[in-house]
C-alpha cells in the first residue's frame, strides 16, 4: 500500500514538472514577461491606493496578456484561475495587515464565488471591472478613521474588523470597559449616528456585495452578518436602501448602498 501511495506520488511530481517546465519555456519565448509583472505591480498600487480607473485598466491588460500567453480554449481557464490569484494577492498584501485573519479568508472564498458565479467568456471585461470594484470597496470600508476622540476611532475600527459578529451595544462597552450609556454617547457625538445605526449599515453595506455576486441564500447572508432571522435582514436592509434584498440582487442596474461617516474637520 505504502509502494502504490508513493509511485502515486512519483508521477503527480513528475506531471507538475513537466508542465512547469513546458510552462517555462512559453514563458521564455514571450518577451512581455517583464511587462506583466510590472503591471501586476501597478495594480496592486492602484487597489491600495482606491485608483478605480488605473486599476481596471491594469488588470485589463494583464488579461490581454494572458489570452495572448494561453491561446485557444485554455485563454478562458487560465484567465478565470488568475482572478483568483490575484484576489489571493490583494488578501495577503493589502487586506492581512488590516483584517483579521477570518475576514482575509471570507473574502478569498467571496472572490472565489464571484469568478464562479459571473465567468463568461462573452463579459470578461465585466468581471474584470466587478473584481475591482470589489477590491477597493473591501478596502475603502477599512480606511482608518480620523475623529478627534481616540475611542471613537478605535470603536470604529473594531467594528469594521467584526462587521459579521454578533455586535451588540453592551458586548461594545464590555469590550472597552466603558458604560453603554458613556460608549453611546460619545459615538454619537462624533459620528451623528447611534451605535446600532453603524453597526447596521455597516452590515447592509458589505452584505450587498453577498446578494450581488454570489448564490448564497439570502437567509444565509443573514445569518453570516448574524442577524437574528431573514426577516429582521429584509426590513433592516430596506430601511437603508429602500429596496428588500431580493430586488436588489435582482435590479443590477442599481448602485450599492454607501455612506461616509464625518471628517476630523468636519
Amino acid at each position: 500500500m505504502r509502494k502504490r501511495v508513493r509511485q502515486m506520488m512519483d508521477s503527480g511530481l513528475q506531471d507538475m514538472t513537466k508542465v512547469f517546465l513546458d510552462e517555462f519555456e512559453v514563458m521564455r519565448a514571450y518577451d512581455r514577461s517583464g511587462d506583466f509583472y510590472r503591471l501586476e505591480k501597478e495594480l496592486l498600487s492602484c487597489i491600495g491606493e482606491g485608483d478605480k480607473a488605473g486599476a481596471k485598466e491594469r488588470l485589463g491588460k494583464i488579461v490581454e496578456m494572458i489570452c495572448e500567453i494561453a491561446g485557444g480554449e485554455r485563454a478562458d481557464r487560465d484567465v478565470s484561475f488568475y482572478f483568483i490569484i490575484i484576489s489571493a494577492l490583494v488578501a495577503r498584501i493589502l487586506l492581512k495587515p488590516k483584517f483579521t485573519v477570518e475576514r482575509t479568508v471570507a473574502f478569498n472564498i467571496t472572490c472565489m464565488r464571484i469568478v464562479e458565479r459571473k465567468f463568461d467568456t462573452n463579459a470578461i471585461k465585466d468581471l474584470t471591472n466587478d473584481m475591482v470594484e470589489f477590491f477597493i470597496h473591501v478596502l475603502q470600508g477599512r480606511k482608518k478613521p480620523e475623529l478627534p476622540h481616540p475611542v471613537v476611532n478605535e470603536l470604529i475600527e473594531y467594528i469594521d474588523a467584526s462587521i459579521e459578529a454578533n455586535l451588540t451595544v453592551a458586548r461594545l462597552a464590555e469590550h472597552f470597559n466603558i458604560s453603554t450609556s458613556h460608549l453611546s454617547r460619545i459615538f454619537r457625538e462624533h459620528t451623528g449616528l447611534t451605535l446600532i445605526d453603524y453597526i447596521n449599515m455597516r452590515k447592509i453595506e458589505e452584505s450587498q456585495y453577498f446578494l450581488r455576486n454570489t448564490d448564497m441564500k439570502i437567509s444565509s447572508i443573514a445569518e453570516q452578518f448574524s442577524f437574528c432571522n431573514q426577516s429582521y435582514f429584509t426590513r433592516t436592509f430596506k430601511k437603508y436602501t429602500n429596496l428588500t434584498p431580493k430586488q436588489f440582487r435582482e435590479r443590477k442596474e442599481i448602485d450599492y448602498f454607501t455612506f461616509a461617516l464625518p471628517s476630523a474637520e468636519e
